[in-house]
């Protein structure tokens, strides 16, 4: 069943950066690199803070979905009061922080900041749907779910630009009509999906806390490392500077959407299973698959990368090609150190995971400090670099510690890994002593 997610989640995944480089190439079309970095500024707090007042519950959700299904109930009503009460606190907080972590900007641009953080409420309540969603290996809800926020925004951006009213300003509002839409199917999608009753239980909050705590430093680490750069940008760089980052950012990202895919796929179904050695297996070849396609793809995309910038965004766009460069070669250590730390969370690990994600959060702020003031927009791609090799291998130690797995039995290529195919032998019935769902 495995390979079927990992195809449907990779469709959704294709689909939606489809959506993204449209949004991307309509925005750098009519706003430029400065206006580009203006929409940047607007639109990066409210994920973030909605992350931070997440605790980790929707990772929690997750995990116990795919391991007690029956506990749906209670987990669908705790986490409509928590999105509720967390996420209008969050919003209050935010409201008096957040416009003062932005910058020097322009009124017009701090009143946009401002409104857009209405956000937050939404934004976690997503989270806490699309956890219960995905844990119940309904991938096809959950990705429609995530889908329709780039969708939305692409044909939004597409009719404002073809009527030239492509703005800041449209923008923003444009995203926000995007979020409540993907909320809002979120919560259809698992009451249709999952037939949840109203039973609130404090004790079925705290075990979920439980979970989520223990993984909550490391999931606040791996966003720090993944997006760091971009709130330090966000706070110390030109609206230009932050324009160009965000390009090579969205464009380094395209190439990890196969791992993206397969690490989503990999956690219930690692947390569902039963069998030591298949789990072994399924971790060693997904890891190995990952390796050899970035392998595969790095090099010409190396080359290509200044002629893809001036050719799909125009030459004002040509100085991000050497952070481009660095951000290809960091997607690919990502992508990697992505499948261990599903696979340590999938096992029950989320702490281990932490500590390996803490590690690279730790190397991501030094880097990005000492990097950033000298090397600019490379600099904070070069950190990026550092922080996701760190996370790579402080997991990859955990884990095959924790398993019994030797290193080279976990990375020597092997003849039946080349053939993709092959995977479906982890499909058959009864492999992981997983039940078939319907999506």
């Amino acid at each position: 069943m495995i390979v079927r997610n990992v195809r449907l989640i990779l469709s959704i995944n294709v689909l939606i950066v489809f959506s993204g480089v449209v949004t991307s190439l309509l925005g750098a079309w009519a706003l430029g690199p400065a206006g580009r970095g203006d929409l940047l500024v607007v639109v990066l707090w409210p994920p973030v803070v909605a992350l931070l007042a997440g605790l980790g519950l929707p990772q929690a959700h997750r995990y116990w979905m795919a391991k007690e299904p029956e506990r749906v109930s209670s987990l669908f009503s705790n986490a409509i009061i928590y999105a509720v009460v967390a996420g209008g606190a969050a919003l209050a907080l935010a409201e008096m922080i957040v416009p003062h972590l932005v910058g020097q900007r322009s009124p017009e641009v701090i009143m946009l900041v401002r409104i857009y953080l209405i956000n937050i409420p939404v934004a976690l309540m997503l989270d806490l749907m699309l956890g219960l969603l995905e844990g119940s290996r309904r991938f096809g809800w959950a990705g429609v779910a995530r889908a329709i926020f780039f969708g939305v925004q692409a044909l939004g951006f597409l009719a404002l630009w073809l009527a030239h009213k492509l703005s800041v300003e449209s923008a923003s509002l444009t995203m926000i009509v995007c979020q409540t839409s993907a909320m809002l199917l979120s919560i259809f999608a698992v009451r249709q999906q999952l037939h949840p009753a109203w039973q609130p239980s404090w004790t079925e909050w705290r075990r979920s806390m439980n979970y989520g705590l223990r993984d909550y430093a490391g999931i606040v680490s791996d966003f720090t490392t993944l997006r760091l750069d971009q709130l330090m940008l966000g706070a110390m760089a030109s609206s230009a500077a932050i324009g160009l980052y965000v390009i090579a950012v969205r464009l380094s990202e395209i190439t990890t959407m196969a791992a993206g895919a397969l690490s989503e796929a990999l956690l219930p179904e690692l947390a569902a299973a039963r069998a030591g050695n298949c789990t072994k297996d399924l971790l060693g070849r997904s890891l190995r698959l990952t390796l050899y396609s970035h392998v595969l793809l790095l090099v010409p995309l190396l080359i290509a990368a200044p002629l893809v910038l001036k050719k799909i965004f125009g030459e004002r766009f040509l100085p991000a090609a050497p952070a481009l460069r660095w951000l290809l070669v960091a997607a690919a250590v990502w992508s990697a150190g992505a499948i261990v730390i599903s696979g340590l969370k999938g096992l029950g690990y989320p702490g281990l995971s932490t500590i390996a994600r803490l590690a690279s959060a730790g190397v991501t702020v030094v880097g990005l400090l000492v990097l950033l003031p000298r090397l600019g927009i490379t600099g904070a791609a070069i950190a990026s670099l550092i922080g996701y090799s760190v996370m790579f291998v402080v997991a990859l130690f955990w884990l095959v510690s924790r398993q019994q797995i030797g290193l080279w039995d976990c990375l020597r290529p092997r003849r039946r890994d080349i053939p993709t195919l092959r995977l479906r032998s982890f499909a058959r019935p009864g492999f992981l002593g997983a039940q078939d769902q319907q999506i």
